[in-house]
């Protein structure tokens, strides 16, 4: 009997061994970005509308609408954020932002960005340091090292760029330099960017809501000489 209770004990043994390599793997699964895909592209020259609807299809809710120049939304998260640059009502532009977060720091979020634009689109023709530059058919997509600049926080960008973004740009930066702006009281505050907000912590229970931030896109610089 002493026998028959030892050799199921042994093998009770080897069946837990066997098994427990396999539970390991699973319970350490390895970090990603928000989306296991590369953000997507949408159509250039649609209206603002027709943006929102798309960014919210894709679970990136719209937090501000500029009528006929931007539309800014971001995930529940805030890992995934986004602002639709848009002329006279039409699309011209489109900027994706991962903020460095408590798994991912920006450097690995640029990888990481960078390896699935790169196999989606093959090699890029330009690299530098934190910056990687493909020609697509109709779009210049450009991933990007963000760094912390203000009051915005280090991440990844993927930047799709469209026909007409960089003149709106330069007419943007050339009536902004050409518009005084009013006097700010000393006691108002900053208000903070959407694109390049950091990652909340968890709300504590009972906690207001955020505020929405906003944000300026930015322009093109980099690769110019090569484009």
């Amino acid at each position: 009997m002493t026998k028959h209770l030892l050799r199921f004990a042994a093998m009770g043994a080897a069946v837990i061994a066997l098994h427990a390599p396999a539970r390991a793997q699973v319970a350490a699964p390895a970090p990603v970005l928000a989306s296991d895909s590369l953000p997507a592209l949408l159509p250039w020259g649609i209206d603002a509308a027709a943006v929102s609807a798309a960014l919210e299809a894709r679970e990136l809710r719209v937090m501000l609408t500029r009528t006929g120049r931007e539309v800014h939304a971001a995930s529940p998260n805030r890992h995934l954020q986004a602002v639709a640059i848009l002329k006279s009502d039409s699309l011209v532009g489109l900027v994706y932002f991962h903020p460095e977060n408590a798994a991912l720091n920006a450097h690995d979020l640029f990888t990481q960005a960078s390896a699935r634009a790169e196999a989606v689109h093959g090699p890029p023709f330009c690299r530098r340091s934190g910056l990687a530059v493909w020609t697509l058919e109709n779009a210049r997509l450009e991933v990007r090292l963000r760094r912390s600049v203000g009051d915005g926080a280090p991440g990844a960008e993927v930047r799709y760029i469209g026909p007409g973004y960089a003149e709106e740009m330069a007419r943007r930066t050339t009536a902004r330099r050409s518009t005084p702006r009013p006097p700010v009281a000393a006691s108002s505050p900053s208000v903070p960017r959407l694109l390049g907000s950091p990652v909340p912590p968890p709300p504590a229970p009972e906690s207001a809501p955020a505020p929405t931030p906003v944000a300026e896109p930015p322009a093109p610089d980099a690769c110019a000489a090569t484009a």
